[in-house]
């Protein structure tokens, strides 16, 4: 197959070239859809510290327990654990439309991944423990072409970018989220106001969770 664009040459039939970008008309309409989403990215803080504490058997067995019982409570809350980064979990909620009240079930989400983390760092081999930065952002998305899973599709969207800002401007063991999020959920939630945050272009109003205790 040939590239109308750029004459770049592959083999596969795709939707766009894989070498310049530009949509190349393989079919006459994309299947589309467009949701308000929630996106959830999970940072796990003093990694390194912990790690230089632990041979590297206790390293990988703590995380792999830690994101298995992440994996577990997003899905439990009806989200999908969309990607792991190195020690980071970016999940999204709201999808498909009838899993419902993806606001208040994303919330509930990060309350008990931060509970589990704070047991399971009363491990006694665990002598640094670590923290969780957690940052939110509902978004008006555009999907393209999802088949079987979510992340198989083409997401048209700030919600990925706006959670990180918040994700990397939370304090240790706190959840920040947007003014979309905080809109839907304030009738339920308390939250104080953190202020503004700019980036790339993207200004993001956060508003920080406050856990019942």
């Amino acid at each position: 197959m040939k590239c109308s664009f750029c004459d770049a040459d592959f083999k596969t039939v795709e939707n766009f070239c894989p070498s310049c970008g530009n949509f190349i008309g393989v079919q006459e309409k994309l299947d589309r859809e467009t949701l308000n989403l929630v996106y959830m990215r999970a940072d796990l803080s003093g990694f390194t510290r912990m790690s230089e504490s632990m041979i590297a058997e206790d390293v990988m067995s703590f995380i792999n327990e830690v994101f298995g019982f992440f994996s577990k409570i997003i899905e439990s809350y009806k989200g999908v654990l969309y990607q792991v980064i190195g020690d980071e979990v970016v999940s999204v909620f709201g999808y498909p439309k009838q899993s419902g009240f993806a606001p208040h079930m994303a919330i509930f989400a990060a309350e008990d991944m931060l509970k589990k983390l704070n047991e399971l760092n009363k491990k006694e081999y665990l002598k640094n423990p670590v923290g969780l930065k957690i940052g939110m952002a509902q978004e008006a998305t555009t999907l393209f072409n999802v088949k079987d899973e979510l992340a198989s599709g083409i997401f048209v969207t700030h919600g990925f970018n706006k959670s990180q800002i918040l994700q990397k401007n939370a304090e240790e063991n706190t959840v920040l989220v947007c003014n979309h999020l905080y809109a839907a959920t304030k009738a339920f939630f308390s939250y104080t106001e953190i202020g503004e945050f700019v980036k790339d272009g993207l200004t993001v109003m956060a508003y920080e969770y406050r856990m019942k205790t």
